[in-house]
């Protein structure tokens, strides 16, 4: 698994880049929607299932 990424906090915990403190370790992140003009227009298009893509 990738190194925490600083500075960027990560709740998601049904995420594979997720750890215990809440920190995001992917590599990298992408958040999009590149036409997004309020918070709840964006999302994090890094996610990826931990759960053999169970997810909800």
């Amino acid at each position: 698994m990738d190194k925490e990424i600083k500075g960027i906090s990560c709740e998601v915990k049904n995420c594979k880049y997720h750890d215990m403190a809440n920190n995001c370790t992917a590599g990298h992140i992408k958040v999009g929607n590149q036409s997004a003009t309020k918070v709840s227009d964006t999302a994090c298009e890094t996610f990826e299932c931990c759960n053999d893509n169970t997810c909800r």
